[in-house]
């Protein structure tokens, strides 16, 4: 499957390492920020503590708001990195890939009104 930018796309070219390809190159968000990989599809990661330093989370826009993929820790660092992505969004759903606490640990915290 080719991944097709969208044609505002500001990323740098794509980099290929070890038989993986990367089409966002070295380019990857920054706290609070998002990457549009695809129409409607946000990509952003967390902090976490650790030797991982982030995970990876979605969002995917629907009608009424957005839905999240995968959650983050529940620790301060991820909630205000999730107030600052969402910046009053409507979270429609939470979905969680596995139940590994980096990726459902905020899932009840996203359900309810988290200003």
């Amino acid at each position: 499957m080719k991944l097709t930018l969208p044609e505002t796309d500001h990323h740098t070219g794509p980099t290929s390492h070890r038989g993986l390809d990367y089409p966002l190159g070295d380019r990857v968000p920054e706290a609070g920020e998002t990457i549009e990989i695809a129409a409607g599809v946000h990509w952003a990661r967390l902090p976490v503590p650790g030797p991982l330093k982030h995970i990876n989370v979605w969002l995917a826009e629907e009608k009424g708001g957005v839905a999240v993929i995968d959650t983050g820790l529940p620790l301060e660092p991820c909630k205000q990195a999730w107030r600052t992505i969402l910046n009053g969004r409507v979270v429609t759903r939470v979905i969680v890939t596995h139940m590994h606490p980096d990726h459902l640990g905020l899932a009840g915290w996203l359900t309810k009104k988290h200003g």
